[in-house]
């Protein structure tokens, strides 16, 4: 594996499952993102390496689109180019890595493309037989400040990360969440203000989820601990749980049917590549 894909996946890993940059990764939490990634790199090898994929061409203007949807994530260039120097990439390394998702990602489409679309009929069994699943939970819309906790690093050991989230506390009574944000949080969300959007209570930490009810409208939180770290969470608003009626539930039904079906035919070529691989190795 080249630097540059290692990077890429790593930072992309780090930022799916733990919202982290990498360099904030704890060891364990680094230890899980680096199987992941290894166990991304043989997929994406396989499927690169495939006949089909060998014949998949990434046009010069996908590539711009992904470049410019990854650049529109930050709220500057500048905010852009010290991210890419956080991860070890350079941009044209991440053009690299980019064009190597994209076609594997288009090889993947092709052959999981006939996928028959579910029947009005079929969804509405399903959904008369599970209405219990079709109830939305609570969502939240937050911004938050998180000060990481990671012994690998001594302005991270739990007494400084408490006394950084704490002087962050006091700052928000001067100054605007988005600058305190910018300033104090390791979390992705600090270069967007520290916006995180509406949230599921359900995935949300619990000891955050406890306060969000207390909390009024734009009021800031008191430190919360959880198991990552210390936060100071904002609730913009609130959509209380409601059950979902079926017009509204047939276009997910619909959708998620696509994407399981495409995902198991994806799945099982992926694995059939894969065996062909190992037993080219055995031969060798």
């Amino acid at each position: 594996m080249e630097a540059y894909q290692r990077h890429y996946l790593t930072a992309k890993v780090a930022a799916e499952r733990f919202k982290l940059n990498p360099e904030w990764l704890s060891e364990q939490q680094r230890q899980a993102v680096d199987v992941q990634v290894a166990q991304l790199f043989r997929i994406q090898s396989a499927v690169l390496s495939s006949r089909l994929g060998i014949q998949t061409y990434v046009h010069d203007r996908e590539l711009e689109e992904a470049m410019d949807h990854v650049m529109g994530g930050y709220p500057s260039l500048e905010a852009f180019e010290c991210a890419l120097r956080g991860q070890q990439l350079s941009e044209s390394e991440l053009r690299r890595a980019l064009k190597d998702e994209l076609r594997c990602n288009k090889v993947l489409e092709h052959v999981s493309r006939d996928v028959p679309e579910l029947s009005e009929e079929v969804a509405f069994e399903h959904y008369q037989a599970n209405q219990d699943k079709f109830v939305r939970p609570s969502l939240w819309e937050l911004s938050q400040i998180l000060v990481t906790i990671n012994r690998e690093f001594e302005e991270n050991h739990r007494e400084a990360a408490f006394a950084r989230i704490q002087a962050a506390k006091q700052e928000l009574k001067a100054r605007d969440f988005s600058s305190v944000a910018l300033k104090y949080s390791e979390c992705l969300s600090a270069v967007n203000d520290g916006y995180l959007g509406w949230c599921e209570a359900p995935k949300l930490f619990p000891q955050i989820v406890q306060q969000l009810p207390r909390l009024d409208l734009m009021e800031i939180s008191s430190v919360i601990e959880t198991e990552i770290g210390f936060h100071l969470v904002r609730v913009h608003s609130v959509k209380p749980s409601e059950l979902v009626s079926f017009e509204q539930a047939y276009p997910y039904l619909k959708q998620k049917h696509q994407q399981r079906a495409k995902a198991y035919i994806q799945k099982q070529w992926v694995s059939q590549l894969l065996v062909e691989e190992g037993a080219f190795d055995g031969k060798e």
